[in-house]
């Protein structure tokens, strides 16, 4: 029973944001108000001990991991929640929460107080640090964490998407609309309306070819030949994209009052960089592997398509886009399994170098859609109950560092610090004591009107 009201407390109470109220009265439908105090203070007293408790427990696993030098790709980004604001910095490898804590403002200043100290206790060098464009997080990266700022694809998208996404819909039904209005025996107007339709369509298809294309074009491989990608070609193409939504906008007369193609122009650099990075650090680790020349080509230009598109096409929800990544896989796996040194690895060492590539592939990073996720979790918790205080967003943490597991049973603390922890709820039921007993109140006496009191004289 103990179990029971503080694993249901644990995980709709906090995890869930289920009021104190709503979990009393789900106690009271099992029917153990008998046995153990589930009144509405209670549980509420339980939540506010386990909101102080869940922060220790984090503290106590941190300082229980042996000190090392780490090296992180972090995301970072702000969201507001009523009259205050959260900073979140998130380890993209991982998933670890860094920092999530509630600020007045997000000025440089603000940001690198708050992520210095976490960054010295966990000994973390953050080799690349991936945001929207806000001048403040640019500064920190560049100043504050002594690496490059990469631009986030979905914000890049995102600004064109809404400038041009409801624009070209509204001109489709318009012609839709107008198509329709038309009588029966105007041929030469027929034929005009399904013109103007027919290219309004094509405007619409070009547009998400092209969104979809700027995503396209920032990998490490080709999607069309699985060909080493640069820097300098991801610009390219991504300049390409640019001039082909001008001239879009421009043929069905859509102004571009915002500036945004230059405003996605600016960010081209800082999309593309992301790629070098990680052919840096790929690099870096084949030199520091000590391998011969041979097989560090082999490694780059032949395992690691198979290993990056094969990752790819797992964690994209698009159905086109896994398609692509399917297919692309389906061609680089034909030429790893032509190649001649392929043939010469023994089993072991060629696991050896697929476990290997995996660490290299999940290392690359080229958005902040994490931290967006992370921010609509707690909008989704924040508008659905009463809010949550500074201590609740505390817990919160804690619960997605390490009380969230993926399919294979890790959680973002395993992946990060490598090694295993106690199960937060385990933890917690050896803390939080036993739970109070029912109360147990005198019963009243029932009024009986139909008793004939006497009444002195």
């Amino acid at each position: 029973m103990r179990l029971m009201v503080v694993t249901a407390t644990y995980h709709f109470g906090l995890g869930c944001g289920v009021g104190a109220g709503k979990l009393s009265d789900f106690f009271h439908m099992l029917h153990i108000e008998e046995h153990v105090g589930v009144s509405e203070s209670s549980v509420q007293k339980l939540l506010r001990n386990m909101e102080g408790l869940l922060p220790e427990f984090q503290k106590q696993c941190e300082q229980s991991v042996a000190k090392k030098p780490r090296q992180v790709v972090a995301a970072m980004d702000e969201t507001f929640f009523g009259q205050f604001m959260i900073m979140v910095v998130i380890d993209l490898k991982s998933g670890y929460l860094l920092l999530e804590d509630i600020a007045d403002d997000r000025c440089y200043e603000t940001w690198h107080s708050k992520i210095t100290p976490r960054l010295e206790s966990l000994e973390i060098n953050v080799t690349h640090a991936i945001s929207d464009r806000a001048k403040a997080l640019i500064k920190l990266a560049v100043e504050g964490f002594g690496c490059e700022s990469g631009a986030d694809t979905f914000h890049a998208q995102y600004d064109i998407s809404k400038w041009l996404a409801a624009p070209l819909s509204r001109l489709v039904e318009h012609a839709k609309n107008s198509l329709g209005k038309l009588k029966p025996l105007d041929k030469e107007g027929e034929k005009e309306a399904v013109n103007y339709l027919e290219s309004c369509q094509k405007g619409q298809s070009d547009y998400h070819k092209e969104m979809q294309g700027i995503s396209d074009d920032i990998h490490p491989f080709s999607l069309k030949d699985n060909q080493i990608t640069t820097a300098n070609h991801v610009e390219s193409e991504l300049e390409n994209r640019a001039v082909k939504i001008t001239e879009l906008a421009e043929r069905h007369g859509l102004s571009d009052n915002k500036n945004t193609v230059q405003k996605f122009r600016n960010q081209i650099k800082s999309l593309a960089v992301s790629i070098n990075f990680w052919w840096l650090f790929v690099h870096t680790t084949l030199g520091d592997l000590g391998s011969d020349e041979q097989t560090n080509t082999w490694v780059a230009e032949k395992l690691l398509p198979v290993i990056y598109w094969h990752h790819q096409k797992q964690r994209t929800q698009n159905i086109s886009s896994r398609g692509k990544y399917q297919k692309a896989w389906e061609r680089a796996s034909q030429t790893l399994k032509d190649d001649p040194l392929t043939a010469t690895l023994t089993e072991n060492d060629l696991q050896t170098w697929v476990e290997r590539t995996h660490w290299m592939v999940r290392h690359f990073h080229r958005s902040s859609s994490a931290v967006e996720g992370r921010n609509g979790c707690l909008s989704q918790m924040y508008h659905n109950g009463r809010g949550f205080t500074e201590k609740r967003l505390a817990a919160l943490t804690v619960i997605h560092n390490y009380g969230i597991k993926h399919p294979d049973s890790s959680t973002a603390a395993s992946r990060f610090f490598e090694q295993d922890f106690p199960d937060p709820l385990t933890w917690l039921l050896e803390q939080v004591g036993e739970l109070p007993l029912p109360r147990r109140s005198n019963k009243r006496a029932v009024c009986n009107p139909l008793i004939l009191l006497t009444v002195p004289s």
